[in-house]
């Protein structure tokens, strides 16, 4: 097969993943017992999001990590499983915020699928494990947050364009403490704003020293993780940058969807929903990691 037919095939089967993606949105939306998609701004959100994933697809298609075959597709269907049980179980522990944000040590899913099976079943895992998880919990539809939780797990899965996976790590070090820092210098800067819906100003001063906590540990963890694998150092840096892009996205994209300002998008919504997701997924995330690389060397796979 040509390298043109090669990425031919790729871009079609890009394309199928994310037309399965918008029917399974619409039908979480028409049979949801919670909130439906209304109005143009979450399907404007949807539809940029989807030309956002697939342009860095375009960027980079010659690379064989949008390789997408049978394997690829069942963990798919496994990742998308896994996450959208578990989030079930953990979407009824709320943490403070402006919406309804959960504590998810279930992000560790999405972002070993797509550091270890490639950014299409990390995208899929994520954004469909929250479908399902949303819907099951009785939530709803979010489309934003759905592409935001695709996004958690491609990012990761981006790996797969350095040959060189240690190659990455010190500007992945480098672009971390960054965001990072600006986060937490926005949240001591104006640490206090209104919620949306009921006016009353709330004080998030404590995520920030969240954000810097978590990502010090993740800086420190890349240099002592890195002695024993490169792959425990590296899928926490670049999972911590896909929470970031991620939830990131979704915040951002309530300020036209729901109307929020940029403090409280950011502030109230943003640190609360990131920070505990970054904590999470550096101290599971390696440890699932090493889990299956530890079955992977005893079948000799």
């Amino acid at each position: 097969m040509s390298m043109q037919q090669s990425g031919t095939n790729r871009a079609r089967t890009w394309l199928i993943v994310l037309v399965a993606f918008v029917v399974l949105l619409a039908l979480a939306s028409a049979f949801t017992g919670g909130d439906k998609i209304s109005g143009l701004a979450p399907i404007g959100v949807t539809a940029i999001g989807l030309i956002l994933v697939f342009a860095v697809y375009l960027a980079t298609a010659q690379s064989d990590a949008w390789v997408v075959g049978t394997r690829e597709v069942v963990y798919m269907a496994i990742g998308a499983a896994l996450y959208g049980v578990f989030n079930l179980i953990f979407n009824t522990i709320p943490m403070p915020s402006v919406s309804q944000v959960a504590l998810r040590p279930s992000i560790c899913i999405p972002v070993f699928f797509g550091y270890v099976f490639g950014p299409v079943v990390g995208f899929f895992t994520g954004a469909v494990g929250n479908i399902l998880g949303d819907f099951l919990t009785g939530w709803g539809v979010y489309p934003a947050w759905d592409i935001g939780n695709g996004l958690i797990g491609m990012v990761p899965g981006l790996v797969l364009l350095f040959a060189d996976k240690k190659r990455s790590l010190n500007f992945l070090t480098i672009l971390v403490a960054v965001l990072v820092a600006i986060t937490a210098v926005l949240i001591f800067v104006n640490p206090r704003v209104p919620g949306p819906w009921t006016g009353e100003i709330e004080d998030f001063s404590f995520w920030a020293w969240a954000f810097i906590i978590g990502g010090v540990v993740v800086i420190v963890l890349r240099f002592v993780l890195e002695r024993v694998s490169v792959d425990l150092a590296a899928v926490n840096l670049w999972g911590t940058l896909g929470i970031i892009a991620g939830i990131g996205f979704a915040a951002l994209a309530d300020i036209w969807i729901n109307g929020y300002s940029f403090a409280t998008a950011i502030i109230g919504e943003f640190a609360p929903a990131a920070g505990p997701n970054i904590l999470n997924s550096m101290i599971l995330t390696p440890i699932l990691l090493a889990a299956y690389e530890a079955v992977q060397a005893r079948t000799g796979r």
